[in-house]
């Protein structure tokens, strides 16, 4: 590497690194090898610790670069595969709230998708629950129930019901049974640990449960910007995975081994983000001035 002064401009340094980390996946780069494609010139004694500081950087505009050497060997970067959109949306204080509420769901594989380690999520409380009565059979029958679409039988607070289920939740009592009981208009909740005398139907007798609209989760397709169609081209055997991220595309043509894309575009942030993911599989060809926002955010996070 030839000393003096920097060989490369921040921009193309930034590209250049995150362009090797992802092409070397799940092998890694080691830390010499990346030094090289940095080639950050001057002084070598500081280049280590400005590959460090180039690293921070990345991951602190959602990145997930680590070196997985053991202690003692030399480092080996990898750019672990996450959904950075909500890493880049969220602070460090939200990302681990929004984790910590998909422990408490069940979802013990989120934290690691979003990158964030365990010594990093808050403590989640232990649910108060009233003294089991013998077993856990009244939850047992309930989540049965769910999955077979059964209509369930039991007594609470003194009274018999019969209950459409829905879908049972943690709550501060325990876990909660959510349903429509007969004749009722509105879904109640039932603490499994209060139901006694549990009978099940038979599978089909329960109601199908008619989910109410959600709002969409994906923010590519939130309305945030005013809508504007953007050309990308990516090669045939990327296009897959370009329209997965980039979502529907109105039009489409093959010209040779190029296929161009045309897709309406509602968040030019979340799209950024995910043009990033896609990395050299995609290329924005028009608007100009997609392509300049792109170009601007990369030059803001190199400076």
């Amino acid at each position: 590497m030839a000393g003096g002064r920097d060989q490369l401009g921040p921009l193309e340094r930034v590209t250049r690194v995150v362009v090797a980390l992802i092409a070397a996946e799940p092998k890694g780069v080691p830390a010499a090898r990346l030094l090289r494609i940095a080639d950050f010139g001057g002084d070598p004694a500081h280049h280590q610790r400005r590959l460090t500081r180039l690293v921070e950087e990345l991951n602190r505009a959602g990145w997930d670069i680590r070196s997985t050497a053991l202690r003692g060997q030399n480092a080996v970067y990898r750019a672990f595969t996450r959904d950075n959109r909500l890493r880049v949306r969220l602070n460090p204080e939200q990302q681990a709230e929004l984790a910590r509420a998909a422990l408490i769901a069940g979802d013990t594989v989120f934290a690691d998708r979003l990158g964030i380690e365990s010594t990093q999520l808050p403590q989640i409380p232990k649910l108060h629950s009233p003294a089991v009565r013998g077993t856990d059979d009244a939850l047992n029958k309930v989540l049965h129930a769910l999955e077979y679409h059964c209509l369930l039988h039991f007594t609470y607070k003194q009274q018999p019901r019969v209950v459409h289920p829905h879908f049972v939740q943690p709550g501060t009592s325990g876990w909660h049974l959510i349903g429509h009981e007969d004749g009722g208009a509105v879904e109640k909740q039932f603490v499994t640990d209060r139901m006694t005398a549990v009978t099940i139907d038979h599978p089909g007798t329960a109601r199908p449960h008619d989910e109410p609209h959600r709002a969409e989760l994906d923010p590519l397709t939130w309305a945030v910007d005013p809508p504007t169609d953007v050309v990308v081209e990516t090669t045939p055997e990327h296009r897959a995975r370009v329209e997965m991220l980039l979502g529907s595309r109105v039009f489409s043509e093959v010209d040779d081994d190029v296929v161009r894309l045309t897709v309406p575009v509602t968040h030019r942030a979340a799209f950024r983000d995910r043009i990033y993911e896609l990395g050299r599989l995609v290329r924005i060809v028009e608007p100009a001035e997609v392509r300049d926002e792109l170009v601007a955010e990369l030059a803001t996070l190199a400076e």
